[in-house]
Order: C-alpha cells, then sequence, then structure tokens
C-alpha cells in the first residue's frame, strides 16, 4: 500500500497537513487537521477506529452527556427521593469536577480512578460510592448507544476507604455510652424521639413521618408504611418536605415497642393535643408523633444540631443519628436475635444486606460462640474422667 499523500491547508498563518475524511458514519466530509503526517495519520486511523464501530459522539462532554443521561432515562420510574439524591450528587460532584469538561468519547476508567482518589480524604468513601453508582450505568448506556467504544466500569477500582470513613458508617455505641447518651438526652427536646430511634431501629426519615395512627398503644407495636424526605424541587428550585412510601416493599413493615417506652410516648401524645388545643386553627393538623412547635413536619437539620449538642456538650465521641439505628440491630444481634429477624425489623430487603453491615458484630459472637463450646467440652471431659 502506497503512502498516502497530504495536503497542506494555512489556518491562522500556520502551516498544517490536511485530509478530507469520508465514511458511511458522516452525514458529510469531516476535515482533519495535524502539525505533521504522523500526527494526522493516528488521527486519522483513531477516528476511522471510531467510526467503523459506531461511535458517533464526537463533541459531547461528560458531564453535559450525564445530565441529560439523567433527565430522559435514569430518573424514570424513580421515587422523588431517590431522584433529588441524584441530582444533588451531579450538582455537587460532577459539575465543576475534572472529569466534566472531557470528551464523552475520550473518557477513561484512569480519568474516573484518579478523581475518585483525590476526593477520598475529603469527601469519604460515601460520596465516591454514590457517584460511581451514579457513573456506571450512564456509561453502559452510552456504550450501548454506540457513545464510546468499550464500557470501561469493571476496570474502576473503588479507592480503599480510610479507617474513620469506616468507624463512621458503622459506628455503634458501647453499651457504656448508651447508657451516658440516655442520661444525656433526659428533658431535652428530642428526648423521645432519640429514646425511639433507639429502641425501634427506624430511620431519621421513617420517624419524621410517623403519626399517632401508626402507632397501637394497645399492640405495642408501630406500622411503618411511609417516610419523609427533604427534595428540592426542579422547577421552582425550593426545598420541600415530601412523605413518600419506602424505598422497597421489606420496608413496610411492623415493629414491637419495648414496654418501657409506651408510658414515654403516651406523655408525648397528650403534650401534643395540649398544644394542639393551645394554638388551635395556628396548629398544623398533621397529625404526627414528632413535631414542630406549630405541628408541622420536624427539619432534618433541628434534630441533627440538637444531637450534635448533646454529644459535645456530654464528651461523647461524634455519631450521627443513624449510628442509633446501628446500635439497636447491634444490641438485638448480641442478645442472641436471628439475623432474619433482624433483617425484617430494619426493614432490609436482602439478608445479605443485613449481613454485610453487621459482620463485625457476628465475628465477635461467633468468638463467643466458640468460647461456650470450650466450656461445654471442658465440663463433659471432666463428667468422662
Amino acid at each position: 500500500m502506497s503512502r498516502p499523500i497530504f495536503k497542506k491547508k494555512i489556518k491562522n498563518g500556520r502551516v498544517y497537513f490536511f485530509y478530507r475524511l469520508r465514511h458511511t458514519q458522516l452525514r458529510k466530509p469531516l476535515d482533519m487537521y495535524a502539525k505533521t503526517e504522523t500526527e494526522l495519520k493516528a488521527k486519522i486511523k483513531s477516528k476511522e477506529y471510531e467510526l467503523d464501530r459506531g461511535v458517533t459522539s464526537d463533541k459531547a462532554f461528560f458531564g453535559d452527556y450525564l445530565k441529560k443521561w439523567l433527565d430522559a432515562v435514569h430518573i424514570n420510574g424513580k421515587k422523588e427521593g431517590t431522584v433529588h439524591n441524584y441530582y444533588v450528587c451531579y450538582d455537587n460532584h460532577i459539575k465543576g469536577s475534572p472529569v466534566e469538561k472531557i470528551r464523552l468519547k475520550d473518557l477513561s476508567a484512569l480519568d474516573l480512578q484518579d478523581y475518585y482518589q483525590s476526593i477520598i480524604d475529603t469527601k469519604g468513601i460515601n460520596v465516591v460510592k454514590s457517584i460511581h453508582k451514579m457513573v456506571c450505568p450512564c456509561l453502559r448506556y452510552a456504550f450501548a448507544n454506540q457513545k464510546i467504544l468499550m464500557d470501561f466500569t469493571r476496570a474502576i477500582k473503588l479507592p480503599a476507604p480510610k479507617e474513620k470513613d469506616e468507624d463512621e458508617v458503622s459506628r455503634v455505641l458501647t453499651r457504656d455510652e448508651q447508657e451516658k447518651f440516655i442520661k444525656a438526652i433526659k428533658g431535652a427536646t428530642y428526648e423521645v424521639l432519640f429514646l425511639t430511634a433507639l429502641n425501634t431501629g427506624l430511620r431519621i426519615g421513617e420517624l419524621l413521618a410517623l403519626t399517632w395512627d401508626d402507632l397501637s398503644f394497645e399492640s405495642k407495636e408501630i406500622s411503618v408504611s411511609k417516610q419523609m424526605t427533604y427534595t428540592k424541587d426542579r422547577t421552582t428550585k425550593r426545598y420541600t418536605n415530601k412523605i413518600t412510601a419506602p424505598k422497597t416493599k421489606a420496608g413496610t413493615r411492623v415493629i414491637p415497642v419495648p414496654e418501657f417506652l409506651i408510658p414515654r410516648l403516651k406523655e408525648l401524645r397528650v403534650k401534643e393535643l395540649e398544644k394542639k388545643m393551645r394554638l388551635q386553627n395556628k396548629c398544623a393538623d398533621l397529625n404526627l408523633v414528632f413535631s414542630a412547635k406549630l405541628g408541622g413536619y420536624l427539619a432534618f437539620s433541628s434534630v441533627r444540631t440538637s444531637l450534635d449538642t448533646i454529644i459535645k456538650e456530654n464528651k461523647i465521641e461524634h455519631f450521627k443519628i443513624h449510628s442509633l439505628r446501628h446500635t439497636y440491630a447491634t444490641r438485638l444481634f448480641e442478645l442472641g436475635e436471628q439475623p432474619k429477624t433482624v433483617q425484617a425489623l430494619l426493614g432490609h430487603s436482602d439478608i445479605a444486606m443485613t449481613m454485610n453491615v453487621y459482620t463485625h458484630v457476628l465475628k465477635d459472637i461467633s468468638a463467643i460462640s466458640a468460647g461456650k463450646m470450650d466450656t461445654l467440652h471442658n465440663e463433659l471431659l471432666c463428667k468422662a474422667e
């Protein structure tokens, strides 16, 4: 094959090698330029490789493509809270990031790997996982629609989290810390809310959506059928409270309420009724168990601020409110409850999720069980002698 001869053209006062590429995938010929013949040959080869495989996206930036994919494809059929989380993730971690302005066709596993590594220390492993959970299906969609040459998502390895990241995710109060916390919240504004979280394992969104109709004092049970989410309206750009169904079917469940908690909840019920009588038409008629001053929905931030203040004033190692749920589950395991029961109480759709989250607890319990077998063996040995 003879060596192609390229023409030369002058652009902006500089001489470039020029080639007009024609291809069945192109609606019109594509003019290509380079400073050297070698560079132009490489460009032609790369472009023909893409066109031969149907790759048509040439100018789209990854950030723009991801946003369009979210709008047109990914949010379809998703719950409002889930949709909100995706857009928050995009706004906070894709817009303005190093990967936003990389051409979609040029994006590589290494680009994303480097980006993840650059934010792992400041943002934490959970943020990286959220980004990855959004990016991967987008790239698979792009590959299926011949916008990129290959699906390289499996080649991306999530950075190893720092120890403190793992601790923050699975932070469980020790028995001593739990005792100290219970004493610390005595008389606090959200005392009953914290006690309910600690002794039922309800998520904060489930607690804030709870109504008195969901609570049966007779059977000592709470029926969980909804959750509150704080979402941003994409049209008005305003944040609003939304009541939605649980994310999964398993999230709809019935939770037993400990005997000691019933009188506390009854006291709270009386206070709420008195408040309603006092405020009359100024009080929102939402029938909430845990409400704001005028009967409306409590803000996540108010509960979080109160918890942080209590922790700081009582010199307890920091934890998030979700740790009360982890602590509830851990105490159940320590008291001998079966994993399947814990799964049902937590509203996990898959037993594997329960087992993965509480691996450390089960490992400790297994060690205790081994110790009990040693004791039993020694007792039987003594009797045999």
